[in-house]
């Protein structure tokens, strides 16, 4: 499978050259980065491999013809590039977050309509996504929640994508709290009325921690998934690249677990 990389040269963008390297099914046919004209494995950290990162997305994509096009850009970029990848008819795998779900409906009837492949996922990490899944089985039993996000001063967004999407995840009615805000904020953003809370502190970049608190009376569950590196969302993206395309046309995927109960 030809596979472009968009953001070739953030984090996760090495890491999915470096990965690519060992995937006999995947080959690297080109990546997008302000480092033009580089080699690509050079960037990587991994010597040359002979493929060289292009500034202009637009010739890169018509230059390489993809199969496929994996996006960890960021996102102020990203809607231009999800109007380009929609133009060329691209099926994509898009890890890049900071857009809402009304950003992302006209997306949404553009690959239903023209029959393409998407998934806009916050979140590749397995933890994460069997996290999600149990929130939704319990959800029920626990009516208080709450969800911190932690990374480094450098993270684009607050709270984070993953964050948003356990929320909607523990989605509904929350126990009574009788304190009072003082502070507005103070006892967290609502984000489907979930108190959501972001920390940003100078832990390594590539560090990220997401805490999920469950509360009934009596009883706490604390979950915390803490990233160390990105190739932690390796297998989820990988394992999306490959069952993506042999999806129906018009899929829009928006959580891993749709991945990885598919056949």
């Amino acid at each position: 499978m030809k596979i472009f990389v968009s953001g070739a040269s953030g984090n996760v963008g090495k890491t999915l050259v470096r990965t690519m390297q060992h995937i006999e099914w995947a080959e690297l046919v080109g990546g997008w980065c302000k480092e033009t004209g580089e080699d690509l494995g050079e960037i990587a950290g991994i010597g040359p491999i002979g493929i060289i990162a292009t500034n202009d997305l637009k010739a890169g994509i018509e230059t390489t013809k993809p199969d496929i096009v994996i996006d960890f850009s960021a996102t102020p970029v990203l809607p231009g590039n999800l109007k380009l990848y929609a133009e060329k008819g691209l099926n994509a795998v898009i890890g890049t977050t900071g857009l809402t779900d009304d950003d992302l409906a006209p997306f949404i009837k553009e690959v239903k309509e023209k029959g393409l492949r998407w998934s806009v996922i916050s979140n590749y990490g397995l933890g994460i996504s069997l996290v999600r899944d149990f929130i939704k089985k319990v959800r029920g039993y626990y009516p208080y929640v709450s969800i911190i996000d932690r990374h480094f001063p450098g993270m684009a967004n607050a709270p984070s994508g993953t964050a948003g999407s356990l929320a909607k995840a523990a989605s509904g009615e929350q126990g009574p709290v009788e304190s009072k805000e003082v502070y507005p904020g103070v006892l967290g953003a609502r984000i489907s009325d979930v108190p959501v809370l972001s920390q940003r502190l100078p832990w390594p970049g590539p560090y990220s921690e997401h805490e999920v608190l469950l509360g009934r009376q009596d009883e706490i569950i604390r979950i915390s998934v803490q990233d160390h590196t990105s190739d932690i969302y390796m297998d989820g993206v990988f394992l999306t690249v490959e069952k993506l395309p042999k999806m129906a046309p018009g899929t829009f995927i928006r959580e891993l677990s749709e991945i990885i109960e598919a056949s």
